[in-house]
């Protein structure tokens, strides 16, 4: 058995005594609150679930859905990754498209799409290449949505569309690589936006729920019609293996694309698709947590679509050890590696240029970490 003082230098390594301590010492009084939190909901749970029966939130999945099998699923995700240097930074965004478990699945490689470029130090640089990513992942789920039964969007069309009105507008009259290279992938992926919010093949899946909560504003299963839990919460309180709910309305006055960069006359038709999107919570397996997955309204509309989009959802939930999808959990493990091969990419740039160079001090400060250690943003949608 392991001392407080062995399995601190275990675990902490050389952070500092002081520090360790500090933290241990606060992770008591953390555990007891959310052990209270925790007995407070199982205390709820009963009822709340009751509620949500009598009320026909719940809805069972049936264990055979026709027309689900040998449906092809895929997932899409993307990442980026920002490598800081004294001189200027180097941008890296890529997405994945990942074939799903089934007959269906082909054992070939993951398709992708990436950019990678240079910029001096732009201050909205981490936004432009989020919506890079963002972008480059549309892209590929357009593509998908002609040839597959159900695509796996990891994160939402909405934020894309943010992010990319808001780096459109900080890239004004700007001549770098990076905003050159982000203008030109918008205005390809641009016209698929509306088919990709309407699509029935399209499930978007974000790993990071929002704080609304539909249950509060659209049942009645909370009586006094507030709750701190987010929707994500409570449907993973509520739903069993197997259940989900009814099509929910998605909150979307906080939706704001007017004060981007986007044209007008967009906005307004994108914004009109976004207000008919419905949000389903699903928990496929009893092992599974539960989902949020944002669907068009003609799969919510009708009954039998969903049940066989959700059904195709369940059938990629093949084990415990994967709290996700088996292609999304996949095309995740893929995008999550850019931080790495991005930073032996900028190795051998910095050994390339300093080896060709007339000015091998000059270019060795240039290209050389503008602090210590590498400064590394690395980010998964």
């Amino acid at each position: 058995m392991q001392t407080p003082s062995s399995f601190d230098s275990a675990v902490f390594g050389n952070l500092p005594d002081v520090m360790v301590r500090a933290l241990l010492e606060r992770s008591s009084d953390v555990s007891q609150a959310l052990t209270g939190r925790i007995n407070e909901l199982a205390d709820d749970q009963l009822e709340l679930r009751k509620r949500a029966l009598d009320e026909g939130v719940i809805r069972k999945l049936p264990e055979h859905v026709p027309k689900a099998a040998g449906k092809s699923v895929v997932a899409v995700d993307g990442s980026y990754a920002i490598e800081r240097m004294a001189g200027t930074d180097v941008y890296a965004a890529a997405a994945v498209r990942v074939a799903g478990y089934g007959k269906e699945a082909k054992p070939e490689p993951p398709e992708h799409a990436v950019e990678m470029h240079h910029a001096p130090g732009l201050a909205d640089g981490r936004r432009m290449t989020s919506a890079m990513m963002g972008v480059l992942e549309c892209e590929l789920a357009s593509q998908a949505v002609k040839r597959n039964g159900l695509v796996l969007f990891d994160g939402t069309v909405f934020s894309v569309l943010l992010n990319s009105g808001l780096a459109l507008r900080g890239i004004g009259g700007r001549k770098d690589d990076l905003s050159k290279a982000f203008h030109r992938r918008w205005l390809e992926v641009k016209p698929k936006i509306s088919k990709l919010l309407k699509s029935k093949r399209i499930a978007a899946i974000p790993k990071r729920s929002t704080a609304d909560n539909e249950f509060v504003r659209y049942t009645r299963i909370f009586s006094n019609r507030e709750s701190p839990l987010t929707g994500l919460a409570t449907a993973n309180l509520i739903l069993k293996g197997g259940e989900y709910t009814k099509p929910l309305h998605l909150p979307t006055e906080r939706r704001n694309l007017r004060h981007t960069a986007l044209d007008a006359a967009d906005v307004d038709r994108w914004n009109l698709r976004l207000d008919e999107m419905v949000v389903v919570y699903f928990r496929p397996r009893e092992w599974s947590p539960a989902y949020r997955i944002e669907l068009a309204p003609r799969v919510a509309n009708c009954d039998k679509l969903l049940e066989r989009q959700l059904a195709l959802i369940r059938e990629q939930c093949v084990n415990p050890a994967m709290r996700e999808p088996y292609p999304v959990y996949l095309a995740d493990q893929f995008v999550r590696s850019l931080g790495k091969g991005m930073a032996a990419v900028v190795a051998a740039v910095r050994a390339q240029v300093t080896a060709q160079s007339g000015n091998v001090e000059l270019t060795s400060r240039f290209v050389s970490p503008g602090r210590t250690e590498p400064y590394q943003e690395v980010e998964s949608e």
